[in-house]
């Protein structure tokens, strides 16, 4: 498909169509969504009883610990018959296969209540690895009936992709609910790129090492520095020592150092305000010393400040500090979600493990950092930006009650972390998911940012690439040349999607991800050398900066990606892929007249001939004039 259209001004969205509660003249693409059909057994497992009617299944049988049972009920209904839902324990997953058409922007619905409060959430998603959720919403049940909508996103889905998808109804919030009057509707929906060139800021990074700033800015040609998991510049580091007769004291030399190597590039910088911070601000008054307690790995003690004052005081004094200097945006804090404790916590059990959260007081609290952040940040500069808490990519759920309670009214910019589960080109309706969340809580005007991301894990057998060449008996495609291509897409599937930035995780980390962009030297953690993927950064930099995104195909002759850039002399370039080629089997593209040269993500660059076919696979390639 072909998305072509552009906005005026700086802002880049969705052209939205709406439904509600009432749009029952749209055909519903569910079978028996008012379960009103004949009955059959639910059963599918030791722990699954009671009755379902056609269509529909059970899917919690893969969790051993799941005791539900299923009731169709006419006496408690909104209309009809009901579907009752008892769980006793575990979860139980309610389920639906459903064929969706790429590029569509689906609408989900289901009016619900329950005896006691439960956490219920509504989704649409893949229905194989990665289990990629197209669009989906918790929500806090009551013994009223509700009607829970959510938008979901097909955009980016290959034709075989999107008719391997679930509407999925999910609890694991022990209880009794009553279900009625699901709903699945969709049309065609128009993709709105954005109006202006492709800043050289969008290109961010993180340097984890003091020294190493430099290498990112200029290996990289990194455009923003968010200073997040930074040696010497967070809180705990900053500011050490508990203040003592009213006076506070500061060590800035490593973030001065930062912030001079910085401008000297002509960047900008991206502060985390929270996260990492002292024992002494987030800790008892009781605790033992202040210094060596600060200097501990305190990877999940970073919970919000006991006096507010402390807060304010810290965000006063480094804002103060750092006025007119490249550090333009403050975001508020690092990754959080619910406690296990919080009502609106989906399932204790995940809330509980150590990957849950960054940020471990309430939603309600941080709002309250966040409100307090803004009014010191704008009385100092109302030029500067704040931006809202970074949320997991795992975590949806967090941003869409946080939005609902305010968090979008003092926060600029909205932040988010996308980690790129999958082949790349499924961001987009992972984006567009987050962007219909903005839309529902009024904030659609705001830009959203990838304040973390990267390539960290990448399993071969969702790749269709590898696939392809498996099934063909071709030479298959190794991570170390999946990464590079993987990064590269994703920056470039990000900005058409609506992303305002992408902060690469992270320049000079040593974890060996698929897109780790350095080679670290041990002992010093100085870059000594750049990667494959750091190559692939660079490359992707200087083929879209200062350029406008005029169009994006998707899916068109096969599979075929193709990405039209325009510069500021009115000349176009492309950028090509195709996701399911390999080396051995490219997808031939026929020459256009004003392709003359066409380089590769390694940097390497070659004429064209008058009548050459580009051969094109996996790995993105620019085609210039």
């Amino acid at each position: 498909m072909s998305f072509a259209k552009s906005c005026h001004g700086w802002f880049w969205g969705l052209m939205f169509w709406g439904l509600s509660a009432s749009a029952a003249t749209e055909p519903n693409l569910l079978r028996d969504g008012g379960f009103e059909g004949p009955a059959v057994a639910a059963a599918a497992c030791p722990g699954v009883r009671g009755q379902l009617t056609g269509g529909w299944s059970d899917n919690s049988c893969w969790n051993p610990s799941s005791k539900v049972s299923y009731e169709l009920d006419e006496q408690q209904a909104k209309g009809g018959r009901s579907l009752k839902v008892a769980l006793s324990q575990g979860l139980f997953q309610l389920t639906q296969p459903v064929s969706l058409q790429a590029d569509w922007r689906y609408e989900l619905g289901v009016w619900l209540r329950s005896e006691t409060p439960m956490m219920v959430k509504l989704a649409l998603r893949k229905s194989d690895p990665p289990y990629l959720e197209y669009g989906a919403r918790y929500w806090r049940t009551t013994p009223q009936w509700t009607f829970l909508s959510v938008s979901a996103f097909s955009h980016g889905l290959s034709e075989v992709e999107a008719r391997q998808a679930l509407f999925m109804l999910s609890s694991a919030t022990p209880g009794t609910v009553w279900l009625d009057s699901a709903s699945l509707a969709g049309g065609r929906s128009a993709l709105v790129l954005p109006a202006a060139a492709v800043p050289a800021q969008y290109f961010g990074a993180h340097a984890m090492h003091r020294h190493n700033s430099k290498a990112a800015l200029e290996d990289g040609r990194v455009g923003s520095l968010r200073i997040w998991d930074s040696e010497r510049s967070q809180w705990r580091s900053i500011q050490a020592s508990r203040p003592k007769g009213g006076k506070r004291k500061y060590d800035w030399d490593v973030l001065d150092e930062r912030v001079e190597v910085v401008q000297k590039h002509h960047a900008d910088m991206l502060m985390v305000l929270g996260g990492y911070a002292p024992s002494w601000a987030s800790m008892d008054e009781s605790d033992p010393d202040d210094r060596v307690r600060s200097e501990l790995d305190c990877h999940r003690c970073d919970e919000t400040p006991k006096r507010s004052s402390d807060w304010k005081n810290w965000v006063n004094d480094l804002v103060s500090r750092y006025k007119g200097s490249p550090i333009k945006h403050w975001e508020i804090w690092n990754e959080p979600y619910f406690s296990p404790k919080d009502e609106w916590c989906p399932d204790p059990q995940a809330c509980q493990s150590a990957m849950a959260s960054m940020y471990r007081g309430t939603p309600e609290q941080l709002l309250a950092l966040q409100n307090d952040a803004a009014a010191i940040v704008k009385r100092i500069d109302p030029a500067m930006q704040i931006v809202s808490a970074g949320v997991s990519l795992y975590h949806r759920d967090y941003l869409d009650y946080f939005l609902q309670i305010g968090g979008g009214k003092t926060a600029d910019v909205i932040g988010y972390h996308l980690y790129v589960d999958g082949p790349p080109e499924l961001l987009m309706s992972h984006i567009l998911a987050i962007r219909g969340l903005m839309r529902d809580h009024d904030v659609s005007d705001k830009p959203l940012w990838n304040t973390e991301g990267g390539v960290y894990q990448l399993s071969t057998e969702q790749d269709p690439a590898w696939r392809d060449a498996k099934a063909t008996g071709q030479e298959l495609p190794r991570v170390n040349e999946l990464g590079p291509a993987y990064l590269a897409r994703s920056l470039v599937v990000g900005w058409a999607s609506g992303l305002g930035r992408w902060y690469h995780y992270s320049w000079d980390g040593s974890h060996g991800w698929p897109s780790s962009t350095s080679v670290i030297a041990r002992g010093t953690n100085l870059v000594i050398d750049v990667t494959d993927a750091g190559v692939a950064y660079k490359q992707v930099v200087t083929w879209m900066s200062g350029k406008r995104m005029l169009a994006l195909e998707s899916g068109q002759n096969g599979g075929l990606w193709q990405a039209t850039l325009q510069d500021a002399s009115g000349k176009l370039s492309h950028v090509v892929w195709h996701p399911g080629r390999t080396m051995s089997n490219p997808w031939p593209v026929k020459k256009r007249a004003e392709w003359r040269s066409l380089c590769d993500l390694a940097g390497k660059c070659r004429s064209l001939a008058a009548d050459a076919t580009v051969s094109v696979d996996f790995r993105p390639v620019y085609l210039a004039p």
